[in-house]
């Protein structure tokens, strides 16, 4: 362990005053339209500026699932963090034992610590970023864990011992803030009631989805047994493309209810995604074709193994490639798999129509189509997206977007790899 004498400067007044101001502040928020996921994202960069540390992250406590949950943005598109509370990680460790604690060097010897304390490169690898000192304290309100502070990489002397205290009198406006941002949630968005909600929503679609079925076969039978005439016959015709975009509807609003009841879609089991993507991807040669586009795929000759929903996988393939043969117009989409590290690693890019930047923010939320794609005489109903973050956030896995209006786009999806 790396010998440190000089201490931080978290231990002065200015320190201390200038923290309980910027947290008062931010605890008068909880009365407002704040929820957890805003009250993650302002308290990090609180602590952060006034640690004046590279990276802060604040974990919130998922008491039923015994886990630790945060928000960070990689690229354009924000990303759950998740992770189990124990041994595996320094956050998860704090959360278990209670214990607040400086790390000199993230990579170094931790059994100065605990035997069996380990650290996470996952993310670093991922970002190419470099976790030097951390100093790690658990946000304590009415006796309960309700998160995790973490400050990575002090700007000025590493974190020291002697900064703990004063670190730990901030964690309480911070404990109190996740206590009421977790509160505001659960009334805000009734999770109790979530599961019966989809599963309503998917009763009254599947319903539905007859009837349209029916009266698209009625006009299709119609057209082929009639005269064409010249004004009966083009009516007939819109009536049956209003149809077709309804049952797209209608399907689209079945697969979001079925992955919203967080119900398994599929058999979830150690599959190897070679297989699978090949799979998937020869579906889309015909219709690319079509369109005189490039579909291509490369693949690694050994095989990728992930533990996983294989209908939710397929989802999420489907939906990418079928953007991307839907909204380029010229040039090629590019399926490629492959692995790194702990990833595997499914890219979907294009020389589509891209994404305009103002647009990004809003792309992953139900129903939101891009300006572009309005515009366009494309027919989409908003859903897909929406769903395909759902599911890759369900895996344990990382959605990143590369876009540019009017030039393509690039679709990274991170799932953990099965290890034995």
């Amino acid at each position: 362990m790396a010998k440190i004498t000089e201490p931080n400067n978290l231990a002065n007044k200015d320190f201390n005053k200038l923290s309980q101001k910027h947290l008062f502040e931010l605890y008068e928020q909880m009365f407002g339209e704040v929820g957890t996921v805003n009250v993650l994202q302002k308290t990090s960069e609180v602590v952060s500026q006034v640690l004046n540390a590279e990276r802060a992250t604040i974990f919130i406590a998922i008491k039923e699932t015994q886990e630790l949950k945060s928000v960070a943005f990689i690229g354009n598109v924000s990303q759950s963090i998740i992770i189990p509370i124990n041994n595996e990680s320094l956050a998860g460790y704090c959360a278990k034992a209670k214990r607040s604690f400086v790390v000199p060097d993230a990579y170094g010897d931790l059994k100065y610590i605990d035997p069996g304390i380990k650290f996470d490169k996952s993310w670093d690898e991922i970002n190419n970023f470099r976790t030097r000192d951390v100093i790690c304290i658990p946000a304590i309100f009415k006796g309960e864990v309700m998160g995790i502070v973490q400050a990575i990489n002090s700007k000025g002397n590493p974190f020291h011992e002697s900064d703990i205290t004063p670190l730990e009198n901030i964690s309480q406006f911070i404990a109190y803030a996740l206590y009421h941002a977790r509160l505001y949630d659960e009334l805000a968005t009734l999770k109790g009631l979530e599961k019966e909600k989809a599963e309503f929503m998917r009763v009254l679609v599947h319903e539905l989805r007859s009837p349209v079925a029916t009266s698209k076969m009625l006009i299709s039978t119609i057209l082929f047994t009639m005269k064409e005439d010249p004004q009966i016959t083009p009516a007939l015709n819109k009536i049956g493309n209003r149809m077709d975009q309804l049952l797209v509807l209608v399907e689209d609003i079945l697969h979001m209810s079925r992955i919203k009841s967080g119900n398994p879609l599929g058999d979830i089991n150690i599959f190897d995604l070679v297989v699978e993507t090949k799979s998937t991807f020869e579906k889309y040669i015909e219709e690319a074709g079509a369109k005189g586009l490039i579909l291509k795929i490369e693949l690694p000759d050994n095989p990728v193994q992930v533990r996983i929903d294989i209908h939710g996988y397929r989802l999420i393939l489907s939906n990418l490639i079928s953007n991307g043969v839907k909204y380029t117009s010229t040039g090629s989409v590019v399926v490629s798999l492959g692995q790194n590290n702990n990833w595997a690693i499914l890219k979907i890019k294009d020389t589509g129509m891209g994404i305009p930047k103002n647009d990004i923010p809003n792309l992953f939320t139900e129903f939101f189509r891009a300006t572009n794609a309005r515009k366009s005489k494309i027919m989409g109903t908003g859903v897909g997206l929406a769903g395909v973050k759902e599911l890759v956030t369900r895996f344990g896995g990382i959605l990143e977007l590369n876009t540019e209006e009017n030039k393509g786009s690039e679709f990274i999806v991170r799932l953990p790899l099965f290890s034995k």
